[in-house]
């Protein structure tokens, strides 16, 4: 499990550093119909949270290399996928009431998230959503979104979509904007190895952080991504999807004062039930192998 994760991470910030990639037309997956399915409310056992990063052409890519990239047509195939066999998209706030409460939800009901911000997002999944009348969350790295000059971090190099792109997904009602921190989506050292920053105290000027400067770090950083996040798009985020899916009770508690009521944060996948922790969610991960009958299985097998 250990070594899963590792490789987990060492392919995110891979993915999150960034690879430029060309553009090329392929509309191989867009004969797929869709039958009308019929809402049925009840009471579900479980909800699947699938969890997706960057959609790029399939052939302008080393898969080697982007094993989270989903090219945009087997995207769309796998939505159309799901969507045939019953399955409904739901909001955040639906997951939670189910969660805290046992809410009913319609049958089949699961939660689509992406996570980072990529502009692949607004330009591929977005319109595929829309079109299919389905919704879905973006946790995005504030400090990745482009100022007014277009201009991201130098280390960026995936482009990310900017706050008018975000507000206009938001506005929709089709995409929920929410938090995947202002800037501690990396790794650090703590003095014995490299750790996700969210997950301790790490080396600040060559000193190991207290435990009040960890917390202080934490507090500053998710408070400016929710207040971004509302300056800009105009709703306050009420979910934080910790990098690398590493949190603790430390961070909870700090993201709870921050005003997220929710957290992506996991070490191993699977599904989300009535009476798990509300700030540690799991999720799927999507990688760029999968089907739509894949997807369904992988559900099954957690769900099981």
């Amino acid at each position: 499990m250990k070594k899963k994760f590792f490789v987990f991470i060492i392919t995110v910030l891979i993915f999150t550093a960034g690879f430029y990639f060309h553009k090329t037309d392929n509309n191989i997956y867009r004969n797929f119909s869709v039958p009308e399915t019929k809402i049925n409310i009840k009471s579900p056992s479980y909800v699947p949270v699938l969890e997706y990063h960057h959609l790029q052409k399939e052939g302008t890519f080393d898969k080697k290399l982007g094993g989270l990239i989903i090219d945009p047509g087997r995207f769309e195939m796998q939505m159309k996928y799901l969507k045939s066999k019953g399955y409904h998209t739901i909001t955040l706030e639906e997951l939670k009431n189910f969660v805290l409460y046992n809410k009913s939800l319609p049958s089949k009901p699961m939660l689509i998230t992406f996570d980072d911000g990529y502009l692949s997002n607004y330009e591929y999944a977005y319109p595929i959503l829309k079109n299919l009348h389905m919704n879905a969350v973006i946790n995005i790295i504030v400090s990745y979104v482009p100022n007014d000059y277009k201009k991201q971090p130098a280390c960026v190099h995936v482009p990310h979509f900017d706050w008018k792109q975000a507000k206009e997904m938001s506005d929709s009602g089709v995409i929920e904007i929410e938090s995947h921190t202002y800037n501690l989506h990396n790794l650090a050292s703590n003095g014995k190895t490299m750790i996700p920053m969210v997950s301790g105290p790490i080396l600040v000027n060559g000193r190991l952080e207290t435990e009040s400067q960890y917390k202080e770090r934490l507090k500053r950083d998710f408070i400016l991504s929710s207040t971004l996040i509302k300056k800009h798009v105009g709703k306050a985020p009420v979910a934080i999807a910790y990098p690398f899916g590493v949190g603790n009770h430390i961070s909870n508690e700090i993201a709870r004062k921050a005003g997220f009521e929710m957290a992506f944060a996991q070490e191993r996948e699977g599904v989300v039930r009535f009476g798990d922790d509300v700030m540690s969610l799991k999720r799927i991960i999507i990688n760029n192998s999968f089907t739509g009958r894949d997807i369904i299985n992988q559900i099954n097998k957690y769900g099981r």
